[in-house]
């Protein structure tokens, strides 16, 4: 248990909860006595509950200014990784080309970490891309692939008699050209490629004066690839200048997971779409942000501009130290106008949507409690009938997955056998439908009352369907169930909201197809 905090001075600094010699959390402070006191007034947050159970003591390390407790914080997280730490559940880094030039054979391979001494083209923002570099590397330069333990087996591999690789392992290829093949790989990787393809084009012209135009038109052929190359298509550093940017959404509500949308965007497209949840020890969404920033832009590509809805704590010294970690200027800024507002727009949509599918969790088994029903609600489909006087008679069904729409499995009715009424239009309805199916639904939403859940109830006897159905009417919006008994949802409440759209979505979609037919048929008059 963690004894007198008297001890903390009024500076800025860095402080250390730590149990034993093992670091629990790290944090910074414009005043460390101060902001170390926060801790035990919030101890009823869980996560700081847990903090302070495992803590023994508190220790600090006071700085000139809060810019250098930042920084100080950083390099501390970095080396030590606390649990209590913000540690994204996606840490993934961008990946990256690496050949190892410092072995005696250097090797091209695909990565996500740095070593010393070995030479990294990117980070590249597409994996594909990335492979794809290489396959050009091995087969211009026939670098080769191998892991060192393969390599010292001397046996060459399949990449040799593809001709994708020299095959230094057995002593097919010197040190020295081997060498000099890396050398040309190494420039090729840096752009400066017209050194290499003036050797291309004079082997190339020697071969065809020898009469070896098998190999000269390959050569013709590697000659027209590192002509188009451009380098620049692949390491988004280059590429993008002031086109390259991230926009950053956070939404954290105290007692629950904090979580983030950022999308990365090069030459004006969005190029990828991350998606992080965690845990973290406070509740100012400004530090959370601008920690979250620190720990993810450890391991990932930097870009020019950083676009964010609220900007972070201490945003101006976050941008002094991202500009020395990227080696140029980068910008934390909020989007006003534009193209960048409206990605900001779009990152927002689907942080909303992404809350609605984590919301329905709970919605589902409030709705699965309340109505009796024999599973969770995860697949609802709803069903409607649409007529004019009983001409045009179509029927409709929607399909609703986790709550959300997907109007891929839509589908719509014509209404051929039945006899009138709107009862056994729907019978032939869901016959059609669950005739040949071999899993069901979760529930079946049928619009209605009493009579279309008495018919929906005769057809799941018939066919012997598993799923729960119920019935929605639109004049009190009771839910009609089966045996009698009825729900009457609070206005408000997210379970009625839930299926009231299924029922109007339904609805509008058997009402659509109607009038389409109804048109048909009075142009053919």
């Amino acid at each position: 248990m963690i004894g007198n905090r008297d001890h903390i001075p009024l500076k800025p600094g860095v402080y250390l909860f730590k149990a034993g010699n093992r670091i629990l959390y790290i944090g910074k402070a414009k005043v460390l006595k101060k902001r170390v006191d926060q801790y035990f007034q919030r101890k009823d947050q869980q996560v700081i509950k847990n903090l302070l159970a495992e803590a023994d003591h508190i220790e600090y390390i006071v700085t000139d200014d809060e810019k250098d407790a930042l920084h100080l914080e950083y390099n501390l997280v970095h080396q030590y990784k606390p649990p209590f730490n913000i540690r994204l559940k996606d840490d993934k880094s961008f990946p990256m080309i690496e050949v190892s030039v410092g072995d005696p054979f250097p090797g091209v391979f695909y990565t996500r970490e740095k070593k010393e001494r070995h030479f990294y083209v990117g980070p590249i923002t597409d994996s594909r891309k990335t492979k794809e570099l290489i396959d050009i590397i091995t087969r211009l330069f026939k670098l080769r692939t191998c892991s060192a333990k393969t390599f010292s087996r001397g046996i060459p591999c399949l990449y040799y008699y593809i001709e994708r690789c020299s095959a230094p392992c057995n002593g097919s290829v010197g040190a020295e050209e081997y060498g000099l093949s890396t050398a040309d790989a190494l420039l090729f990787l840096k752009g400066k490629k017209n050194a290499i393809l003036k050797q291309l084009q004079t082997r190339m012209k020697a071969l065809a004066d020898e009469l070896k135009f098998e190999e000269a038109g390959k050569l013709k052929e590697d000659i027209q690839l590192i002509g188009s190359f451009k380098i620049e298509s692949y390491i988004s550093s280059i590429i993008a200048g002031n086109r390259e940017y991230d926009v950053i959404v956070l939404h954290h509500q105290q007692e629950s997971e904090t979580m983030v949308i950022l999308f990365s965007v090069m030459d004006g497209r969005i190029k990828k779409k991350d998606f992080f949840n965690f845990d973290w020890v406070g509740t100012d969404s400004g530090e959370i942000l601008r920690d979250f920033m620190v720990g993810f832009y450890e391991t990932h590509n930097i870009p020019h501009e950083i676009l964010v809805r609220t900007l972070p704590a201490e945003h101006e010294s976050l941008e002094q130290m991202f500009s020395q970690m990227a080696g140029r200027r980068v910008v934390i800024k909020l989007p006003l106008k534009g193209n960048k507002r409206k990605t900001m727009d779009l990152a927002v949509k689907n942080m909303k949507v992404y809350l609605n599918k984590n919301k329905f969790n709970q919605v589902g088994l409030q709705l699965q409690e309340a109505l009796g029903l024999s599973r969770f609600p995860q697949r609802i489909e709803g069903f409607d009938i649409s007529h004019f006087s009983e001409q045009d008679r179509v029927g409709a069904a929607v399909v609703f997955i986790g709550g959300t729409a997907d109007k891929k499995k839509y589908r719509s009715y014509i209404i051929k056998k039945a006899s009138a009424g709107d009862t056994e239009a729907l019978k032939e309805v869901l016959e059609r439908r669950f005739k040949k199916v071999e899993i069901y639904p979760d529930l079946l939403l049928i619009d209605g009352g009493k009579p279309q859940l008495g018919a929906a109830l005769e057809i799941k006897e018939k066919l012997g369907i598993t799923s729960d159905i119920i019935a929605l009417a639109k004049k009190e919006e009771r839910v009609y169930l089966p045996g009698g008994m009825s729900v009457l949802f609070p206005e408000d409440s997210p379970e009625r909201f839930l299926l009231q759209n299924i029922r109007d979505e339904v609805h509008r979609r058997a009402v659509s197809h109607h009038r389409k037919r109804r048109r048909i048929r009075i142009l053919k008059k």
